[in-house]
């Protein structure tokens, strides 16, 4: 099913159902929901109306009475809301409908090699008196507590991170449906988070700041066994109602495992849980690597990335190993 479409389930009387896919801008979806709100409005039946809507693709169809309708099940949720006016809507009001999105995120595990994984973290305990608190553009305070090194990007093993990501890319764009893109630059960030540390829900990029960032990228590491718990990445569903987008109450909720890579839209509402770490310890910290992929407005064919062996992020005509 393409991530546009919506899963339908409508609860006739005498208890039959009918499930079936429908497309969110689809005229019977309103006309469904008018139907019941109406009804529930007012507290008694609406005129009827017949309903008849394909299914498997228009090999067949479901025919059916607005009387026998008891109820809508969606998948994802799907809110709605009448246009509210001094008396009572007309009968042909249409429903304002507000759909959830729920962002597609890819988990990558083992995402680098044993020994990587380890210099990684031998790495970010060497460099303890690098981290700073760390900030938003905001300048809001409350927003973060962690630290943080901002310019990351010019050490080797963000290098090595950067390089990773961009060999896995063209797999990356699949998963998302997304069509190859010249990158820009990959930005990037080293932080740790200790006890009580946090960071609020937020976006990394948006329409207000322009920001070209497409894909946010979160690599994960932590001595073993690790001595910290919660920490969990949440990233939230949207709210889209006439092309404004808020942050929805739903989410789905990523577990920090030590060597594991999180890839999800950046103009994703996503938040830090709160960590608890008993020991205080610079060296039990959760550690992580955030890395954020430009895109370019224009394709530059002296853009590389890799190793050299892709431009723009289009696989070569011969084959990758």
């Amino acid at each position: 099913m393409s991530h546009s479409m919506i899963e339908l389930r409508l609860l006739l009387e005498g208890g039959q159902s009918q499930s079936l896919d429908i497309a969110p801008d689809s005229p019977e979806l309103a006309r469904l929901f008018h139907v019941l709100g109406s009804r529930s409005a007012s507290g008694a039946g609406s005129d009827e109306q017949f309903f008849q809507l394909p299914l498997d693709g228009g090999k067949e169809s479901f025919s059916f009475s607005s009387t026998q309708l008891v109820a809508i099940s969606t998948r994802p949720p799907v809110l709605i809301q009448f246009e509210q006016q001094d008396s009572a809507p007309p009968p042909a009001a249409q429903p304002l409908i507000e759909q959830i999105e729920r962002p597609h995120h890819m988990v990558i595990d083992d995402f680098l090699g044993h020994y990587e994984h380890q210099d990684m973290l031998a790495y970010a305990m060497q460099q303890a008196d690098a981290f700073d608190p760390g900030t938003v553009e905001t300048g809001e305070q409350q927003a973060r507590q962690n630290l943080a090194i901002l310019e990351f990007a010019q050490a080797a093993h963000s290098r090595l991170i950067c390089n990773r990501l961009l060999t896995w890319l063209p797999r990356i764009l699949q998963s998302f449906g997304m069509a190859p893109f010249p990158v820009q630059q990959v930005e990037s960030q080293l932080t740790a988070s200790n006890d009580g540390h946090y960071y609020r829900a937020h976006l990394d990029a948006d329409q207000d700041r322009d920001l070209r960032r497409a894909l946010t990228c979160v690599y994960y590491f932590s001595k073993q066994p690790s001595q910290f718990s919660g920490g969990a990445l949440r990233i939230y569903d949207a709210i889209n109602d006439g092309g404004q987008r808020w942050q929805a109450d739903s989410f789905q909720q990523c577990e920090s495992v030590s060597n594991r890579m999180v890839i999800f839209p950046s103009d994703s509402f996503h938040e830090l849980m709160p960590i608890r770490c008993p020991s205080g310890k610079f060296e039990d910290s959760r550690f992580a690597v955030t890395n954020w992929i430009w895109q370019q407005d224009q394709p530059d064919d002296a853009l590389t990335h890799g190793w050299g062996h892709m431009h723009c992020a289009s696989e070569p005509a011969g084959r990758m190993d």
